[in-house]
């Protein structure tokens, strides 16, 4: 349903487009510097996740880098160390009540 109005919305705007106005150069300019400034930032994050995965030894395709699955094997091309710093708790003596 919102699907269809926006539709219908676009055709009215398009039927009846309003009063072109002249885009000033600085507004023309702000536009293609910000549009430029979010391709530099995009291709630089992409390089980057790129340039780790190989620093890694990751392959390309995503396999994950290590860890053991539900049933004790490894996964990946490397076993990752995991410490746990949880301690169990001392067994509590139960209270003697009623004497």
């Amino acid at each position: 349903m919102l699907a269809l109005i926006l539709v219908v919305v676009l055709l009215a705007t398009a039927a009846m487009p309003a009063r072109a106005e002249a885009m000033e150069m600085t507004t023309i300019l702000l536009i293609a510097s910000v549009a430029g400034a979010i391709v530099i930032v995009i291709a630089y994050l992409i390089v980057a996740n790129m340039s780790d995965r190989r620093q890694a030894g990751v392959p390309a395709d995503g396999t994950p880098i290590g860890g053991t699955a539900a049933d004790g094997t490894p996964i990946g091309g490397t076993p990752v160390a995991v410490a746990s710093y949880v301690v169990a708790p001392a067994p509590v003596a139960p209270a003697v009540q009623g004497q």
